[in-house]
C-alpha cells in the first residue's frame, strides 16, 4: 500500500480530523492572502480542498469551494489598499458592494475552479477505491482457486480409484499413485508412456473424439499391467478438446474382485435356487409315486399267483421313483439358515424393477414399515422373488388404462409381509396360480411356482389375495428371532 493510499484509508475513517485540519489551513491560508495585500496567494485555498475531498460528499466539496472562492477574492490585492492593510481594511474586504469591478465573475471561476478539483480528488479517490477492491477480489479468486487446486489435487493424489489424463497421442499426462499400482508401475515413471498396451479402450475413444463431439460414457473393458497380468477395468472418461488438442480424462476402477464375487454369488444363488426346485419337483413326483404306489397295492396279481415281468417292471419303476424323490428331498432339505436384511433386499429390488416400469408407463409406490426385523431368508433369492413378482405386474398391466404398482412392508402378528398390489384385470383362475408348466405362463409357467417353493424353504410362503380391482400377491417371511422351517 502506497503513502496515498494509507492518507486516503485515514481520511476515510477520521473524518473530522481531516476537516478539523482543512478549516485550520483555510484560516491560515486567509490570514496570510490578508498579510500579503500586494501578492495573491489565493491558489492556497486548493490545498484545504484537496485535503478536505476525501471526507467530503458533493455538496460540502461545493459549498467549501464557494467559501474559499470567496475568500480569495475578499483578500484579493484588488480589493485591498496598497500599504499595510488594517482592520478597517479587513472588515470592508468582506463587504462586496467594496469589491473591483469584475468580482462576480472571478468569485464564480475560483469557485468553479476550487469545486471541479474537489470533484477531481473525489473521483480519484473512488477510482482507486474500487481498483483496490478489485485487486482484493482477484487476490481472494486466486486464493480460492490455489486452494481448491490444493485440496483436488490432494483428492486425487489420495483416491483409491486410479485416475489419469492423456493428450492427443494416447499418452500419459497426469496419473495418481492409484494408477501406478494399477498398471505395476511402482519403480518406474508412468508420465509419458502409452496407455494403448495397458487401457486400449482409452486410445480407441481418442481417435473417436478426433471425428466428432466430446464423450462421456462408462465401459468395462480388458485392462493389463505391466507384467502382463489381465484385469476387467471398469472406466469412467471424457474426452475435451484445448489449444493443444485432443485430451482425455478416465477414472479406472479394477472390477476383478467385484467379478469374482458376483460370480460366486451367482453360482451360490443358482446352486441353492436348483436344490429348492429339486425339492419342489421331487415332492411333486414323491406324490404322484405314492399314489401310483397305492394304485398298484390294488392291482390283483395274474393268474397262478405269479406277476408277469411287466407287471414287476412296473413295480420297479414306482419304488425308483419313490428313491428319486426322496434323495431329491434330502438335497433340497440340505441347506444352512440364511439371514436377508429386508430393507436392503427392498431398495435392491427398487433399483432393479423401477427403470423398467417407468418406462412402461407405471407408477411404483412404496410403503415400507421402520424398524423390520431381519428375516429367514437367502438375500439373492429373496431378491430374485420379488423381481419376478413385479414382473409379473408389469405384465399383467400392459393392456391397463390405469397403471400402478403398490409395493408394501408390514409386521403383522408373527410374520413379515410384504405385499405386491397391482391395477391389472386380476387372476381369473387364482386355484391355478401355483402350478408348474401352465399354457400361456411366461417362460415355462414356473415363475411363481419356484418363487413359493423359494420361501417355504425358508419357513415362510407366497400366497395370493383377492381384490376388488388388481391382484395382490402377499410375501410371508419369518422374522429370525421367531423362525420356522417347515
Amino acid at each position: 500500500m502506497t503513502r496515498l493510499d494509507r492518507f486516503l484509508v485515514f481520511a476515510e475513517s477520521h473524518r473530522l480530523a481531516m476537516l478539523a485540519m482543512a478549516g485550520a489551513l483555510v484560516v491560515l491560508t486567509a490570514a496570510l492572502d490578508f498579510m500579503l495585500a500586494n501578492i495573491s496567494v489565493g491558489f492556497l485555498y486548493l490545498f484545504p480542498v484537496l485535503l478536505s475531498a476525501a471526507a467530503l460528499n458533493r455538496r460540502q466539496i461545493v459549498g467549501l469551494a464557494i467559501l474559499c472562492g470567496y475568500l480569495r477574492e475578499s483578500f484579493d490585492p484588488l480589493q485591498m489598499p496598497g500599504s499595510m492593510p488594517g482592520l478597517h481594511d479587513f472588515l470592508r474586504a468582506f463587504d462586496p458592494l467594496h469589491w473591483a469591478p469584475g468580482a462576480t465573475g472571478r468569485l464564480l471561476v475560483a469557485s468553479a475552479a476550487f469545486a471541479m478539483t474537489g470533484f477531481f480528488v473525489t473521483e480519484l479517490n473512488q477510482r482507486r477505491r474500487l481498483l483496490s477492491q478489485h485487486l482484493r477480489e482477484h487476490e481472494e479468486q486466486i486464493r480460492l482457486r490455489r486452494e481448491a487446486e490444493r485440496q483436488l489435487r490432494i483428492l486425487i493424489d489420495t483416491s483409491p480409484l486410479a485416475i489419469l489424463t492423456l493428450d492427443g497421442s494416447a499418452r500419459i499426462l497426469l496419473a495418481n499413485e492409484s494408477t501406478r499400482q494399477l498398471l505395476a508401475f511402482e519403480n518406474e515413471p508412468l508420465e509419458g508412456a502409452d496407455v494403448g498396451p495397458y487401457l486400449p479402450i482409452l486410445a480407441r475413444m481418442l481417435r473417436s473424439h478426433h471425428s466428432g463431439g466430446n464423450i462421456r460414457t462408462n465401459v468395462e473393458c480388458r485392462g493389463q499391467r505391466r507384467g502382463g497380468e489381465v484385469f476387467l477395468a471398469h472406466v469412467w472418461l471424457s474426452t475435451y478438446r484445448t489449444s493443444r488438442g485432443a485430451g482425455l480424462a478416465a477414472v479406472v476402477w479394477d472390477a476383478s474382485e467385484s467379478l469374482r464375487d458376483r460370480e460366486d454369488a451367482s453360482v451360490d444363488s443358482m446352486m441353492a435356487t436348483s436344490r429348492v426346485l429339486i425339492g419342489a419337483m421331487s415332492h411333486e413326483i414323491r406324490n404322484l409315486a405314492a399314489a401310483a404306489s397305492s394304485a398298484y397295492a390294488a392291482l390283483t396279481p395274474p393268474a397262478g399267483g405269479h406277476e408277469s415281468e411287466p407287471f414287476q417292471a412296473l413295480g420297479s419303476l414306482i419304488q425308483g421313483l419313490k428313491k428319486i424323490a426322496s434323495s431329491g428331498l434330502r438335497m433340497a432339505s440340505a441347506r444352512e439358515t440364511a439371514a436377508a436384511d429386508l430393507g436392503t433386499v427392498l431398495d435392491e429390488t427398487r433399483i432393479v424393477i423401477e427403470p423398467p416400469l417407468h418406462e412402461a408407463g407405471i407408477d411404483v409406490a412404496w410403503d415400507i414399515a421402520r424398524g423390520l426385523p431381519l428375516v429367514q431368508a437367502d438375500h439373492h433369492s429373496l431378491l430374485q422373488v420379488f423381481v419376478n413378482l413385479a414382473r409379473n405386474s408389469r405384465q399383467a398391466m400392459e393392456h391397463s388404462e390405469i397403471r400402478k404398482l403398490s409395493i408394501e412392508a408390514v409386521l403383522e402378528s408373527d410374520l413379515v409381509v410384504v405385499r405386491f398390489r397391482d391395477s391389472g384385470p386380476g387372476v381369473a383362475h387364482p386355484e391355478e396360480l401355483f402350478r408348474p408348466f401352465q399354457p400361456g405362463a411366461y417362460a415355462a409357467g414356473l415363475g411363481l411356482y419356484i418363487s413359493r417353493a423359494i420361501l417355504r424353504a425358508h419357513g415362510g410362503g407366497l400366497r395370493y389375495e383377492p381384490q376388488p380391482r388388481g391382484s395382490c400377491f402377499a410375501v410371508e417371511l419369518w422374522p429370525m428371532e421367531n423362525s420356522k422351517v417347515e
